[in-house]
């Protein structure tokens, strides 16, 4: 009864040992294969292009509040200039607002703070598709500063 015993838990360890350097082998060999893979030219292959996210040149000013500023009311107006026509996407943590900016590039819109800090996303789409983005972190405080 005892070599059967001896032989099952030997036999084990063996095959447990073949299962993890298998493994082991195969992970080595997939990450050298990544790591040497030829590239497009050398295998005689074009390279293809592609294509880019437009460029971004749109203008995007917030104007009030500052970034990084402590307020004392829990609803804010956030005053900024961009594109004419431009929209206007801001996240905040109680909600979002959507937005299009005048003829002249302004745009307001009021956002509602929860206590502590509390991070604004500001994105501005142009018609041509051209996207630009802000972040801003006011801190709402009740306590008397």
């Amino acid at each position: 009864m005892r070599k059967e015993v001896i032989f099952a838990i030997v036999g084990g360890m063996v095959l447990g040992l073949v299962v993890i350097g298998g493994l082991w082998w195969a992970n080595r060999t997939a990450s050298e294969e990544n790591l040497t893979a030829p590239s497009p030219t050398a295998a005689g292959l074009s390279p293809t292009l592609t294509p880019s996210a437009p460029t971004s040149s749109l203008l995007l000013k917030i104007e009030s509040p500052e970034d990084e500023s402590i307020v004392e009311e829990e609803k804010v107006v956030l005053k900024g200039e961009t594109a004419p026509g431009s929209v206007v996407v801001v996240i905040y943590p109680e909600g979002e607002n959507i937005v299009e900016a005048d003829e002249g590039g302004n745009f307001e819109t009021e956002i509602t703070l929860v206590g502590g800090a509390n991070e604004v996303k500001i994105t501005a789409y142009d018609k041509e598709g051209n996207q630009t983005e802000k972040n801003l972190t006011l801190v709402y405080s009740t306590a008397k500063i």
